[in-house]
């Protein structure tokens, strides 16, 4: 199979003509004659069986879902550095690039048009609640008060994730990473348990630093404790 115009031109639409790493814009003109494109669309789950993130059995390889959008330097480097960028980092890199897309036209549209909904992925297993805390400079928090039971139950999972990011932080070996994503699992299976759901985000803040001149990038996890029945909270 290959990618189909129709999926090529949703990809290229949903991610704004923009990279999903650095947003650089990746289809410009260089002058009133020439055009460059340095646009690559990425599978995240190749269906090479060296490939990277392989994974076999799937039917099709070149789907929306499983394309991401990048420049040719960040399509090498996700490729190359597979351990950085597992599978589930790069769907969720895809998420926000595309949420970012849509949220920076709509402010360009109309700066009181009532904001566009937040779509969110909801983190089922420790593994990957460690991809979007791993190497993090902070925490952003935001949940749904329940009994005071539950919100203390809450507040312990969101103390032993900001304790889990310095741990990670560390020279943290692979048996230590498995038993702490065990962990973080069984914490989620309890929190749904009680009726919520983790939702959760990797992003990038930039914030001014103490001169109030320069400003620096840093990467913070966002994450949202809902209960099941929020109204907010809408599964696909």
């Amino acid at each position: 199979m290959s990618i189909s115009n129709k999926v090529r031109k949703k990809l290229w639409a949903k991610s704004g003509n923009r990279c999903a790493i650095c947003k650089t814009e990746l289809f410009s003109k260089e002058d009133a004659k020439e055009s460059l494109n340095i646009g690559e669309e990425c599978h995240i789950i190749s269906s090479a069986e060296k490939g990277p993130r392989h994974k076999s059995g799937i039917h099709n390889y070149d789907t929306y879902e499983n394309l991401v959008l990048l420049c040719r330097n960040h399509h090498i480097e996700v490729d190359t550095l597979t351990d950085t960028y597992p599978e589930e980092l790069l769907m969720y890199m895809k998420v926000n690039h595309e949420n970012w897309v849509t949220n920076s036209l709509e402010e360009s549209i109309s700066k009181e048009s009532m904001p566009q909904p937040k779509l969110l992925t909801r983190i089922t297993s420790g593994k990957e609640v460690l991809n979007i805390i791993a190497g993090i400079d902070g925490f952003g928090f935001d949940y749904d008060e329940g009994s005071e039971e539950d919100n203390e139950f809450i507040g312990s999972i969101l103390q032993t994730l900001t304790d889990y990011a310095e741990i990670i932080g560390m020279d943290v070996g692979p048996f230590e990473r498995t038993k702490i994503a065990t962990h973080i699992g069984s914490l989620l299976k309890e929190l749904e348990f009680k009726g919520y759901f983790l939702f959760a985000e990797r992003c990038i803040e930039r914030l001014k630093c103490s001169d109030n001149i320069t400003n620096e990038n840093w990467i913070t996890a966002k994450l949202y404790i809902k209960k099941n029945d929020s109204p907010d909270v809408t599964l696909f």
